[in-house]
């Protein structure tokens, strides 16, 4: 799994690089500096001499090459440099060599100030230069959009990187971040929020939902949920994060898709009437794994102090509370027309939908093609139906402004 998830990531870079010359990233840990490298893979031949391929020779020969190559000093010592990932990858016509290094300091207090040691291919072709790039440093740059900080040619082999002293608000305004981006990209828990929202505004009467209930009512149903939620996430983050608490991640991915399914479903008709927060908070205790699954495969940094993991709790509530600030008005506004019944319900059967088909996905596996496609248009159709939503509410407000206007004579 571990190596499956590095592989994607290589893949990922791979897509990104377009150009001849070679690229580096710089990504600083808590005690080690990890440089992901790309090279392509005919100036890599070329420069060295290996052959290309995908068996075990070549990348040992690769490995070798780069560890030859590619180094770090700075606190009067050499850095240790160790080839994590290698892997020769192509995108769009081009190969290119991806490589993780991890470069690490004899003593951890000189890790923001070293030179970067740089001979591969620069050394055997004049005109090939490598674009040296900072793309995470939690203790002084906020997300992970790289910066370039230099450049490496045949006649400049090495590159200063100077750092400076950390900020100690940043890892904390980082994970903050990281939540809020984690929501807002995670369509099932949006449309999981969006399935337990609708039916708020409503009254249950038997097995149907029925009249309006107001707004002071909702607004306080939609707080009492969305802080069962937190609860619920909250803990489980915690336990997996810092407790070990862990599940198959597939059967996590199934049991949230299952959640969404089933508040799907009591949106449609009511399955758990006046106990929507105890169901949140259950739910929440399976996103909770989620959570902490994403943070185990994107930011180990964030995933073992408890401060940053508060800040990545605090990001997720954010955008919880922005939405719902945004959405419940609305849907209020709505629930008040004979319009709502068809759009909660057309909704909420999307969702039901939606959430089945990643049932299926999670549990069976159904092809790489569609399933791309189906979440790209989940992705944007998520978006189209918060505006719509949005929208429709201030439509409605505008007329009946409209049609409470005194007439004159």
């Amino acid at each position: 799994m571990a190596w499956l998830i590095a592989v994607t990531a290589l893949t990922a870079t791979a897509r990104a690089h377009q150009a001849p010359n070679s690229e580096a990233y710089l990504d600083f840990q808590a005690d080690h500096v990890e440089l992901e490298v790309v090279i392509p893979a005919a100036e890599y031949a070329y420069a060295s001499g290996h052959r290309v391929g995908q068996d075990d020779a070549a990348h040992a020969q690769a490995q070798r090459y780069l560890a030859d190559t590619i180094a770090a000093n700075g606190g009067g010592g050499l850095w240790r440099t160790q080839v994590e990932r290698l892997a020769f990858i192509t995108q769009d016509g081009s190969q290119d060599l991806i490589a993780t290094l991890s470069l690490t300091p004899q003593d951890p207090a000189d890790l923001r100030d070293f030179t970067l040691n740089w001979r591969a291919v620069i050394g055997a072709v004049p005109d090939h230069f490598v674009l040296v790039m900072l793309r995470r440093d939690p203790a002084t740059k906020l997300g992970d959009e790289p910066d370039v900080i230099g450049t490496l040619r045949a006649n400049r082999t090495a590159l200063a990187i100077q750092r400076g002293a950390a900020h100690p608000w940043m890892p904390f305004a980082n994970a903050v971040s990281l939540g809020a981006g984690h929501i807002l990209g995670g369509v099932d828990h949006l449309a999981f929020l969006l399935a337990l929202l609708l039916p708020l505004p409503l009254i249950a009467r038997g097995a149907r939902w029925r009249e309006a209930r107001g707004g002071r009512p909702t607004i306080r149903s939609a707080a009492i949920l969305i802080s069962g939620f937190t609860l619920g996430h909250s803990a489980t983050l915690l336990a997996a994060s810092l407790g070990g608490l862990t599940l198959p991640g597939t059967l996590v991915e199934i049991l949230i898709a299952l959640s969404v399914l089933i508040a799907a479903i009591h949106a449609i008709r009511p399955i758990f009437p006046q106990r929507e927060a105890l169901f949140a908070t259950l739910f929440g205790l399976v996103h909770g794994l989620g959570f902490a699954g994403y943070l185990s495969s994107t930011d180990l940094s964030v995933a073992r102090n408890i401060g940053t993991l508060i800040g990545f709790n605090f990001g997720i509530e954010l955008v919880q509370i922005a939405i719902a600030l945004a959405i419940v008005p609305a849907l209020v506004t709505i629930a008040a027309t004979r319009a709502y019944h068809w759009l909660r319900s057309g909704l909420a059967l999307l969702c039901a939908v939606i959430a089945a088909i990643w049932v299926v996905d999670r549990y069976f596996g159904l092809a790489e093609t569609f399933v791309t496609l189906f979440e790209a248009v989940v992705e944007t159709g998520m978006i189209l139906v918060f505006f719509g939503v949005l929208t429709a509410g201030v439509i409605v407000i505008a007329r009946r402004t409209i049609a409470d206007r005194p007439r004159l004579v």
